[in-house]
């Protein structure tokens, strides 16, 4: 029993032992994991910098390689596509353009937030979109007047039709009436 128990032990203290490397083993993975991940995010962050550095030049006119510069017009194409929908959000939303600083201000707003700028007044656009609203009233009503005008005469037409209808068959039992009382009077004269 005495070697079971030393058996025992020994392997619980190798199998500790294991652990305890397999988990110091595992911590310095994970530093030098670390390390690569932080040496990659500079290097991200150079390449970047490069990239813009380079990209500057291309923008300023200065010679860059033939490479370089077909991924310089792809960004250069991208960004006029980001400014294209930028400017169509602004036109949505009813934003408008500082004269001064030349950022783009919120609808409404009286200064621009970005220098002071003191924005034009609204007055005269909300003036513009009044007019026009009103105009396009002007033409709905007209529609609508029209349409009732279409309505009415319809409803008159037939109308019209039925009265006749009513008519022409109150004639019709004013005359079976008349032939009626001139069929009785002559049954009344003849039997008198």
């Amino acid at each position: 029993m005495r070697n079971f128990l030393e058996d025992l032990g020994k392997r619980l203290g190798e199998t500790a032992e294991s652990v305890t490397n397999k988990a110091g083993e595992a911590m310095e993975i994970q530093k030098l994991k670390s390390q690569i991940r932080t040496l990659e995010r500079e290097n991200d962050s150079d390449l970047a910098e490069l990239g813009l550095a380079v990209y500057d030049q291309f923008k300023s006119g200065t010679e860059v390689g033939e490479e370089a510069a077909g991924l310089c017009e792809a960004i250069q194409s991208r960004e006029e596509s980001i400014a294209e929908c930028l400017q169509k959000i602004s036109d949505v939303k009813g934003d408008s353009q500082c004269e001064d600083c030349g950022k783009t201000v919120g609808k409404g707003m009286a200064y621009c937030p970005f220098c002071g700028h003191k924005m034009p007044e609204i007055v005269e656009e909300a003036a513009e979109d009044v007019a026009e609203a009103a105009e396009a009233v002007g033409e709905a009503a007209e529609a609508a007047a029209e349409k009732t005008e279409e309505a009415v005469e319809e409803a008159a037409d037939a109308v019209a039709e039925k009265v006749g209808e009513a008519a022409d068959a109150v004639a019709e039992k004013a005359e079976d009436i008349a032939e009626a009382a001139a069929e009785h009077a002559e049954e009344a004269k003849t039997e008198l």
